[in-house]
């Protein structure tokens, strides 16, 4: 809406000299109070006396407009411009019953214009004609500009609430959910994939000794070295705490035991920084591809499992191969639910 207002002051002070131009001085006058008035209601607006505003604003516009109509006649376009009004009570942020009300006293004021005599005839029917012209082309240019605005701004949002869907809000990558449809989608559209689960050493420690503020940062760094590391039809999530899911379609065994040697090669050149002070952090890593399994389910546990005989080898290394008849881990159960999860949503 302070949008709106400040698009129809501009329009105001465009209007005012034309007014004069063409001889309706008392209407160029009018103008100059809706300018006044419209300054008022965005400073209203702004302080968020929201109803105030609006009536200050309509107040001096609906004034205008009715003397208008009574100098130009009726059939001169000037009740066209009650449209922009009803549009700006719709956009207002009133009750829906305080909007019907006062649309129907629009509806009801628009038909008495339509019968008010004139005060008096027009100039000279250039200058009549020529108003007329410019009065329609204003209402026109208003409401485009209105309906754009609104697009530009739902559109704005609708991608918003679409990324913070999919996305999760302190590393930016893809959430649990999503980087498991998309394992999910690769596994039933049968295109050949490699999956790196990634942990973060010892990440526990870095909450203890500098805080969850510090660990935050500590993980918002090593997404950031993750998505660098990889090419533009990669992905990579967040499945956990401090874990992370790569999906590489196309990719072999040793291209993506390349990948990880890269990541963690970037990571010992780029530690993450936080209140001046270093953060090194190292990666464990386990990694497995499509054909290793027949579910994929096992896929992803079979990564895990990896990702375990890394942390249990010392860390800061990467698992590519065996461990296919090892035991579970714990978080293996978490992981294959949420595949479970994207498998069941794609059947819905």
């Amino acid at each position: 809406m302070a949008e709106i207002y400040l698009l129809a002051l501009c329009l105001q002070i465009f209007i005012a000299p034309v007014l004069y131009l063409l001889g309706y001085s008392v209407m160029g006058h009018l103008n100059l109070v809706c300018v006044l008035a419209y300054a008022v209601a965005l400073r209203l607006h702004r302080h968020l006396w929201v109803a105030l505003a609006l009536g200050v604003k309509l107040g001096a516009f609906l004034l205008l407009l009715i003397y208008g109509a009574l100098v130009l006649g009726s059939d001169s376009g000037v009740v066209y411009c009650l449209l922009f009004a009803e549009v700006e009570l719709m956009l207002a942020d009133l009750r829906r019953r305080t909007k019907l009300l006062l649309t129907a006293g629009l509806a009801t004021l628009a038909l008495g214009l339509a019968d008010l005599p004139r005060l008096n005839s027009p100039p000279l029917g250039f200058e009549a004609h020529l108003l007329e012209n410019f009065v329609l082309v204003a209402v026109f240019v208003m409401l485009c500009m209105v309906i754009l605005r609104m697009l530009t701004i739902t559109d704005r949002h609708e991608y918003r609430y679409r990324r913070d869907a999919m996305h999760d809000s302190l590393t930016l990558v893809l959430n649990r959910r999503a980087i498991f449809d998309k394992a999910s989608a690769y596994w039933r559209q049968q295109t050949a994939f490699a999956m790196i689960l990634v942990d973060a050493d010892h990440f526990k420690e870095i909450n203890d000794n500098f805080g969850h503020t510090a660990g935050d940062a500590v993980l918002h760094h090593l997404a950031g070295v993750l998505r660098d590391a990889l090419r533009g039809e990669d992905d990579v999530g967040r499945v956990g705490g401090e874990e992370f899911l790569l999906l590489l379609p196309e990719t072999s065994i040793s291209e993506a035991v390349t990948v990880s040697e890269r990541i963690r090669v970037r990571l010992a050149r780029r530690p993450c920084q936080f209140g001046g002070q270093l953060m090194p952090v190292t990666l464990s890593m386990g990694i497995a591809c499509a054909d290793e399994g027949d579910k994929l389910q096992s896929i992803i546990e079979l990564a895990d499992r990896r990702l375990y005989a890394a942390k249990s080898a010392g860390r800061n290394q990467v698992v590519a191969e065996g461990h296919v008849e090892s035991a579970n881990s714990r978080n293996a159960g978490r992981l294959s639910r949420g595949v479970k999860d994207a498998l069941q949503s794609e059947d819905g």
